[in-house]
């Protein structure tokens, strides 16, 4: 299982978003980038959602460089915190986003009219 440290990045700091398509669907508050904290590897995303599920966190990722919303790969990861108190993103075994995207899709399904959230 891989840890990310997470980075917010204004959008006219990125550019590998620039094409129309995914890009034009989320505002620039929601992009990151992951830094692998075993590789030192820079990963850009676009945070679409999060979500609780379980009593954990997670969020949903978008590949910004997929330029068709029809055709948009989603990526689950869990919020957790690390050991120097910072917040990072951990990469989900199979079985757990698996159970996850399902706990989704569910919300997702659930949500109203003005794709709100029931509340609990």
């Amino acid at each position: 299982m891989k840890n990310f440290q997470v980075f917010y990045m204004p959008e006219d700091e990125h550019d590998c978003c620039s094409e129309e398509g995914v890009d034009e669907l989320f505002d620039e508050d929601a992009y990151v980038v992951l830094t692998d904290t075993e590789t030192g590897e820079d990963y850009s995303f676009i945070m679409a959602d999060t979500f609780s599920h379980n009593d954990e966190e997670y969020c949903v990722l978008v590949d910004p460089s997929e330029g068709d919303e029809d055709e948009m790969s989603l990526f689950f990861m869990k919020f957790v915190v690390g050991d120097d108190g910072e917040e990072v993103l951990v990469g989900l075994e199979d079985d757990e986003d698996e159970a996850v995207y399902q706990a989704y899709q569910e919300l997702l399904e659930e949500s109203d009219d003005d794709g709100e959230y029931p509340q609990a």
